[in-house]
């Protein structure tokens, strides 16, 4: 194993604010024994990448220094259900994306380009997001990126609201896919949260 994997393994931890201890109690290692794995003095077991790409949220290529993408999303088609579809990473919400855009394209209700509009406005909004922390120049956005980010979330708004409602309530899925259930489960205690915020309950 390369010194990418150990460099990549502790700055991973480093990312969590863990201390070493924290974590490989979180990974069933002993602390001296992810010290060496860090240091890159010893090389890890299979199922320990494995638990250690769970924890962090990455994938083994990531974790290996295979590559500099961290989200591994190969399976994102998968139809069968993932170990990780009950918990709320990147993955889990690109499967709900996927098959959410699938079967909305399917209906014929709904067009293409009103999909492509608003997956457009939602990704320009996290480009926004990412002008706030310096992440991405400001200078790349030709509306002041305070007005962009309200006016795209009153556009999304507005194109909620014009969608027609169908008749039809059974659902088009032949299974309850576990994944969109866990991201619609975490959306409703991410907006309850921040509404009871907002209020000042």
């Amino acid at each position: 194993m390369s010194g990418d994997f150990a460099l990549r393994l502790s700055d991973l931890r480093k990312e969590k604010n863990l201390s070493q201890k924290e974590a490989a109690s979180c990974l069933g290692v002993s602390q001296a024994l992810l010290s060496h794995y860090e240091k890159g003095i010893r090389e890890c077991g299979l199922d320990f990448l494995k638990r250690a790409s769970a924890y962090y949220d990455v994938s083994t290529d990531y974790l290996l220094g295979l590559t500099d993408s961290r989200q591994g999303l190969n399976d994102i088609y998968e139809d069968s259900v993932l170990p990780t579809d009950n918990e709320v990473k990147v993955k889990t919400i690109f499967r709900a994306l996927v098959s959410l855009t699938d079967k909305l394209s399917a209906t014929g209700d709904i067009t293409d380009n009103r999909l492509t509009e608003e997956l457009l406005l939602s990704v320009y909004r996290f480009a926004l997001l990412s002008a706030r922390y310096g992440i991405t120049d400001k200078d790349w956005f030709g509306i002041d990126y305070k007005d962009g980010d309200v006016l795209s979330a009153r556009i999304l708004d507005r194109m909620f609201a014009g969608t027609r409602q169908r008749e039809k309530s059974a659902s088009s899925y032949d299974i309850e896919p576990e994944f969109l259930k866990t991201v619609i489960s975490a959306s409703e205690t991410l907006i309850r949260d921040r509404y009871e915020k907002m209020l000042g309950i």
